[in-house]
């Protein structure tokens, strides 16, 4: 069943009465355009002068229980001092309620929405006249924070509980060997030498697993950010985390020429660690790890972009090459620090 099927099929048969479930009605529910990737239907709406999210899953693979353990982590980051989008009683007094409809299971959570707004939503422009590190920093901090936490939180047992990364994301493989051999044997490459890593309590535990500037709200009178969009969160390693923070740096600088990238980067990360240490501390022999884990972001984001590769768009295809290009050369950096890299045509070959 399409997306745009499932889309149909919610609005017609689930939205009145979930609706009703949160205390508002169906002509309040404003749809938030779908994210590329995003599993999830989700709408903001207002209730007693407050800014709403209801979010809408119908993915078999993310059961209840599934759920019912990412609001437990939530809301024990919330009660370390994490600032995060908290999740709101129905009228019946559950934090999730399930509406089957045409044989599939949506599974209703609501959200207080996050103070503030997204940076990219206001053109990345932070607050007038506060310098940018002021965010890099904060940015580094809730991470340093949400890990420090990790460290000593209990799922609520054994069955309800966030699976690993493993379990997720390497049951199925590497799906493109027919049409990307050399790339399959990197993939297996790359995942045996992950499986090889260390697991211990200052390194691996429940992380967010997608925490770019698009999963958290700024507070624009204080800088103050707010977490949201848990629903990948998974036990893995924190420097992953970071690797997703030093790609949500890279649009700041990618029309720049190669000296000003890296400076640029080196400072960007600089200001991120001082927020993060204030946190948590990560060893030196994990922070050198951060190549390995961008590369794993890399293949990622090829996968992803696979399901396209038959497509006739050319700039389509000059992203799929670039990507290919980086894995089968073992570029390092997503190629940003590179000469395949070119700012007049970020990430196309």
């Amino acid at each position: 069943m399409t997306r745009e099927e499932i889309t149909q099929i919610c609005e017609r048969d689930v939205l009145e009465p979930v609706a009703r479930l949160f205390g508002t009605s169906r002509t309040s529910l404003i749809k938030i355009p779908d994210s590329e990737g995003c599993a999830n239907l989700v709408y903001e709406y207002q209730r007693d002068g407050q800014a709403r999210i209801l979010r809408l899953s119908f993915n078999p693979e993310r059961p209840v229980t599934q759920i019912q353990a990412e609001l437990h982590f939530i809301n024990h980051l919330a009660q370390g001092g994490v600032r995060v989008s908290l999740p709101i009683l129905s009228e019946h007094g559950n934090l999730i309620e399930v509406l089957p409809a045409a044989g599939i299971s949506f599974i209703a959570v609501s959200f207080v929405k996050g103070r503030g707004m997204r940076v990219p939503d206001n053109g990345y422009r932070y607050r007038v006249g506060i310098p940018i590190e002021e965010y890099f920093q904060n940015w580094g901090q809730v991470l340093g924070q949400m890990h420090r936490l990790a460290k000593n939180y209990q799922p609520l047992s054994a069955a309800i509980k966030r699976p690993t990364w493993f379990e997720w994301e390497t049951a199925n493989g590497f799906p493109y060997r027919e049409q990307l051999p050399a790339i399959g044997y990197k993939y297996d490459a790359l995942i045996a030498e992950l499986g090889a890593l260390p697991r211990d309590v200052d390194s691996y535990g429940l992380i967010h697993n997608d925490f770019n500037d698009g999963n958290f709200t700024v507070d624009y009178e204080n800088g103050e950010i707010t977490v949201f969009d848990f629903d990948d969160c998974c036990y893995f390693w924190f420097i992953y985390d970071l690797a997703c923070a030093w790609e949500g740096g890279i649009g700041r600088a990618m029309f720049r020429p190669l000296e000003e990238r890296i400076a640029f980067m080196d400072h960007y990360m600089a200001e991120v660690m001082a927020g993060y240490s204030r946190e948590n501390t990560l060893s030196t022999e994990w922070l050198a790890r951060l190549p390995l884990f961008l590369r794993l972001i890399q293949m990622q984001e090829l996968m992803h972009y696979a399901q396209y590769l038959d497509e006739p768009d050319e700039e389509t295809q000059a992203g799929i090459r670039y990507k290919i290009r980086c894995i089968a050369e073992d570029i390092p950096y997503l190629g940003f620090f590179d000469p395949i890299f070119n700012p007049k045509n970020p990430f196309l070959l």
